[in-house]
């Protein structure tokens, strides 16, 4: 895991200054690979890569980066890791190709060379983002993971395509002009989060998951797609048979992420996921491994003593960060890490415990894509009961339910039967996309946002209808299928791994999903999901895998989410000085969600160096 920018000319040695604007880029992202940084350019000065190095596999300098071939043929900067890289080392030793070291980076060099770089995708399994310079062909190749667990920002101008792991990176860029994408930010407030390919500025964009960016030297760019999740979800399977193939397929995730040249750790929340996969981990590595979780003193928010009950029980190095309610420091600090708008208030301690983690270890494992894979939120539930209830639903006028939506008093407390009861009929609509938004997120509706932004341009689109045509290739889902398809490809993309990466590479922290490994997501999204949501609680299928692992408490217990009191950390004076004492370009406003972080253009003068203090932090 490391931090890759780079620079491809269209004019060669005539900009040798692009060497030194490359610095300044990889400088912005230090963080992300604290123990080294390197710079290769071509002869001919066409192409400069950049690389900072976080030493995780072959702590050596032969696993420094970029990395160039024997003879300068291909040159190579890689974020992530290719966790079969011993497997497919051994293949290409066979081929007859030469090693100098024992990194997967050098392992991923020596097969885009051999094996040329669509045969080697399909091949490769790991998380990734990953720029590779072709001499033969005067070609750069950039590439993104399957699922989007590293992330692939580019810009070009004229003259020059840039392309870094962090927005912040690309902003050093002397020439560049970015402003702020209305229609980006007019999304972000229906979703708390910018959904991809959007960045929050102009003409600044990010490479899609699972797909191959082919840039030449005359800077045209070629777009292709080498996996996409399958949306067949059509195989039976009973419970105990998904519970079984579950933990052979999580067992063998856990052992390939558990390759290191540095200790492993667990994030280790007081759930199912987090446990099953210390169980899991503890089981196969040969010294304890550390786990850490975050404590909260309010009452209904601290897990911190279950986690500690499967911390016990496995023997591990345990470690329990108490997090601080100190409002306005974790704003700025969220306002430094993050380069967009991030209204996900789990951000707050997920940079708590990051932070505490990179102390002890490089390497943290944890629970991210379980809940979208098996059926952990309530809201797969009531996708669930809106298919079994199609029938019925066809037989009630759609103005009689708009009625009764509009009609119906807004809770007045979270967690109570009437609250999911009035959520589960705000979400009663005939278009899935638009379900989704009123299940998954409380953001503004598409009515609210034009009264707030009335001068909005390029966003024509509501967010429901560019979802609609972003994930197209859904329509013919039923609705469970298309839920939990959505949830995965746009909550957890765009969302909850933008979090995790940021979050974690923040402190140079690198952060393993065993849950989405490729081989794993392709296998439960082809189950029928009415066979993975046969009982009456939220992910059966692990529950009954985790009463084998851990105790009757965690598996028993309601799903909760990484949550806060924030309402009582942050208090009602200091949310109206806020909104109201203000200016729009630096709002922070708190949602029903807790938290919606509102931080436009001029709010990023911490990442550029201005002012330390607005005001309201």
């Amino acid at each position: 895991m490391c931090g890759v920018a780079g620079i491809l000319s269209s004019e060669g040695a005539a900009h040798p200054e692009k060497r030194g604007e490359l610095a300044a880029m990889l400088k912005a992202i230090e963080h992300r690979g604290p123990d080294g940084s390197g710079i290769w350019q071509d002869s001919r000065g066409y192409v400069a890569l950049g690389h900072r190095r976080l030493s995780i596999v072959d702590l050596s300098p032969t696993g420094a980066q970029p990395m160039v071939t024997d003879g300068g043929r291909g040159a190579l900067s890689l974020n992530g890791e290719i966790y079969n890289y011993v497997e497919l080392r051994a293949e290409l030793d066979s081929a007859g190709c030469r090693f100098h070291g024992h990194s997967d980076t050098e392992v991923l060099l020596n097969a885009l060379r051999h094996w040329g770089v669509d045969k080697t995708l399909p091949r490769l399994v790991g998380m990734f983002a990953f720029a590779y310079w072709d001499d033969d062909a005067q070609s750069l190749h950039l590439v993104r993971d399957r699922i989007g667990k590293k992330p692939l920002y580019y810009f070009c101008n004229r003259r020059c395509f840039y392309f870094a792991s962090e927005i912040k990176a690309i902003k050093q860029v002397r020439e560049l002009n970015l402003s702020i994408d209305r229609a980006a930010l007019y999304h972000y407030l229906s979703l708390g989060f910018v959904p991809g390919p959007l960045t929050i500025y102009q003409n600044l964009h990010e490479v899609e998951p699972g797909s191959h960016l082919v840039i030449d030297r005359q800077l045209k760019t070629s777009a292709g797609t080498y996996w996409e999740l399958p949306t067949k979800a059509d195989k039976p399977i009973s419970l105990a048979e998904a519970s079984a193939e579950a933990e052979s397929q999580l067992a063998e995730s856990i052992r390939l992420r558990l390759r290191a040249d540095v200790p492993v750790g667990v994030f280790l929340s007081g759930g199912i996921d987090s446990g099953l996969i210390t169980a899991l981990a503890a089981q196969q590595s040969p010294r304890p491994i550390q786990t850490f979780t975050v404590g909260i003193s309010e009452s209904g928010f601290d897990e911190a003593s279950m986690a500690r009950e499967v911390a016990e029980r496995y023997s591990t190095d345990h470690h329990e960060v108490r997090l601080n309610p100190d409002v306005g420091r974790l704003i700025e600090l969220t306002a430094r890490v993050y380069d967009e708008p991030f209204g996900d208030p789990s951000a707050i301690p997920t940079l708590m415990i990051a932070s505490e983690t990179s102390r002890h270890t490089k390497v943290v494992l944890n629970g991210e894509g379980s809940d979208e894979l098996f059926g952990g939120y309530r809201r797969a539930r009531a996708a669930k009961l809106v298919q079994q209830l199609a029938p019925l639903r066809a037989t009630v006028p759609t103005g009689l339910l708009e009625m009764m939506r509009r009609l119906a008093p807004a809770p007045r407390s979270f967690r109570t039967g009437y609250s999911f009861s009035y959520r589960f009929m705000q979400g009663l609509h005939p278009d899935p996309f638009i379900r989704y938004l009123r299940w998954s997120s409380d953001g503004l509706r598409d009515d609210e946002k034009r009264v707030l932004l009335r001068d909005v341009k390029g966003a024509e689109l509501s967010t429901g209808s560019y979802l609609a045509e972003r994930f197209s290739r859904l329509e013919t889902l039923g609705p469970l299928d298309h839920f939990m398809t959505l949830d995965l490809l746009l909550g957890m993309t765009d969302c909850l791994l933008v979090k995790l990466d940021m979050a974690t590479m923040a402190y140079g922290l690198e952060a393993r999903c065993p849950f989405l490994d490729h081989r794993l997501i392709e296998w439960a999204a082809g189950l029928r999901r009415l066979d993975l949501l046969k009982a009456s609680t939220t992910k059966p299928a692990l529950r009954m895998l985790a009463r084998r692992y851990l105790p009757d408490a965690i598996v028993n217990a309601p799903k909760r989410g990484f949550e806060l009191p924030l309402f009582d950390w942050v208090g009602g004076a200091w949310c109206a000085r806020s909104v109201l004492a203000q200016p729009a370009s630096c709002l922070i406003s708190a949602s029903v969600n807790n938290c919606m972080l509102w931080l436009s253009e001029e709010l990023n003068w911490i990442a550029n160096g201005g002012p330390k203090s607005c005001g309201c932090c």
